[in-house]
């Protein structure tokens, strides 16, 4: 008598749906054709549970977190990593380029940090942006919602230290990172003279500029404009419109 062999679980990535980190690692298994489930996770509340299938009681747990074939992979870039060694797809890592790349990947996550201490206060400043980030099972909660926002947003800034750079020094330091990157795509459309995953990291780190559009991430309206910061969506609009071409070009549209 044959057997069917059982069938290995799909990886799972615990996500914020509209988390840049998540995007980076949703676009790299992506882009290598790697199948996984989303688990959706939920600041606060979720993060027991992440603890206990992390094994880390102290210290901080974030996501996205991707779970596969027994390991843990903690973060974008080591997500992305894994991913590269899967499926089948462009090379995300070039041989010879680890420097380079893990400079931009640096510098993606400084842009991203100081935007979303920019961002923040914003959602939390404006009551249908703050509703939009309720998670949809539990916005039946209506106006009761309020107190779970403010608790989140409180959270953050405690987590991340939001408040310990001022607002102009964080867009100051967010223009460097922005003007090095213009300076580099001026001999071509690729960092690393090919899409790779610099160009991913480089790409999502416009978000907390410009939102990319609903094809690619869907925010609620409130939510999109708190996201964007006028004065360096003007001054990089040339690099908004690069992140928008590779989008179209390396990225599926989103399925919700």
């Amino acid at each position: 008598m044959a057997f069917a062999r059982p069938t290995m679980p799909l990886p799972a990535l615990y996500q914020i749906h509209y988390s840049p980190w998540s995007e980076k690692a949703r676009w790299a298994l992506d882009a290598r054709c790697v199948a996984y489930r989303k688990v959706e996770y939920l600041p606060m509340l979720g993060a027991p549970m992440l603890r206990a299938r992390l094994g880390r009681w102290s210290g901080k747990v974030t996501v996205p977190v991707l779970f596969a074939s027994g390991q843990a992979h903690d973060d974008s870039l080591a997500i992305a990593q894994w991913a590269a060694g899967q499926g089948t797809g462009p090379e995300l890592f070039p041989i010879g380029r680890a420097t380079e790349l893990l400079a931009w990947n640096r510098a993606s996550e400084a842009v991203l940090a100081h935007g979303r201490a920019l961002v923040t206060p914003r959602v939390a400043g404006d009551p249908s942006a703050a509703l939009e980030q309720v998670p949809k099972g539990l916005r039946w909660l209506g106006p009761l919602s309020a107190p779970l926002v403010a608790l989140g947003v409180r959270y953050l800034r405690d987590k991340y230290a939001l408040e310990a750079v001022g607002q102009n020094e964080r867009r100051s330091a967010m223009r460097a990172e922005l003007t090095a990157l213009r300076q580099a795509l001026a001999s071509g459309a690729h960092l690393l003279g090919a899409f790779s995953y610099a160009d991913i990291a480089m790409a999502v780190a416009l978000q907390v500029v410009e939102p990319v559009g609903d094809g690619h991430q869907r925010l609620g309206p409130a939510t999109r404009a708190a996201w964007r910061e006028p004065e360096l969506a003007d001054e990089f609009a040339d690099l908004i419109a690069w992140r928008d071409r590779l989008y179209d070009r390396f990225r599926r549209p989103t399925d919700g």
